[in-house]
């Protein structure tokens, strides 16, 4: 599938999903998924391409954002081939977004599509959430979040990995309040997910109700599950 192809199809599936996306956004989701081919042959970023990386990476990256903050700061946990923090960066330009990832190789890909796209509102730092010092030290990395000295994320997506409740309060831990975690539980069963996280002194971790969406094409409806930092 050539760009060309790549856009009208996006335009008809998007249309299809209840989305409106204008032709810049078309083109950056398209030359994304581009530079995932390309890349593709010598790193293995994903199994899905085509059409069907469409409807399964891009869509499935884009449909749940209408439950996402617009603006603020964002952290893509595990972004792999780049979704949905890539996507959601290319239609919420005052999002600013932190795509985190451990794998050396796919971090560089992440660094050479960013600057590809030329997305000022995304920034690529190589390492596992779990290990990482999440302390003011490392987050002031003038790189990574460009100069912001105490970041509280508003928002932070966890796509394709594993959430345990441990890695969900770390996450809570470096939320603003009213900041949500946003996590992509597909059209599998997320019935143990936690409803209430206890963080430090009065603050949790708040389970909203699940956003759930179905994908163009495909069977089952998929959830988006929530938490949100409540401050007693």
């Amino acid at each position: 599938m050539n760009e060309n192809e790549c856009r009208e199809t996006l335009r008809a599936l998007s249309a299809d999903g209840g989305l409106t996306l204008s032709d810049r956004e078309v083109v950056l989701c398209c030359r994304h998924v581009a530079l995932v081919a390309l890349w593709n042959r010598r790193v293995n970023l994903t199994r899905i391409t085509g059409r069907e990386a469409l409807v399964k990476h891009v869509l499935d990256s884009l449909v749940p954002a209408r439950w996402l903050p617009e603006g603020g700061l964002a952290l893509d946990v595990g972004s792999g081939a780049g979704f949905p923090g890539l996507p959601l960066a290319v239609i919420r330009p005052g999002l600013r977004v932190l795509l985190l990832e451990s794998d050396r190789k796919k971090a560089s890909f992440l660094k050479v599509a960013a600057a590809d796209l030329a997305l000022k509102n995304v920034s690529v730092v190589h390492g596992r959430f779990e290990e990482a010092p999440w302390t003011s030290k490392f987050c002031r990395s003038p790189e990574a979040l460009q100069g912001v000295e105490e970041p509280r994320f508003d928002v932070i997506t966890v796509r394709a990995v594993r959430l345990d409740e441990a890695m969900l309060r770390k996450m809570g831990w470096i939320l603003a309040p009213g900041g949500v975690v946003a996590y992509w539980a597909g059209p599998s069963s997320a019935a143990s997910a936690p409803r209430h996280v206890p963080l430090a002194g009065d603050a949790l971790l708040d389970r909203l109700e699940d956003s759930a969406y179905e994908l163009p094409g495909l069977q089952g409806r998929r959830r988006l599950i929530r938490w949100i930092r409540r401050e007693s």
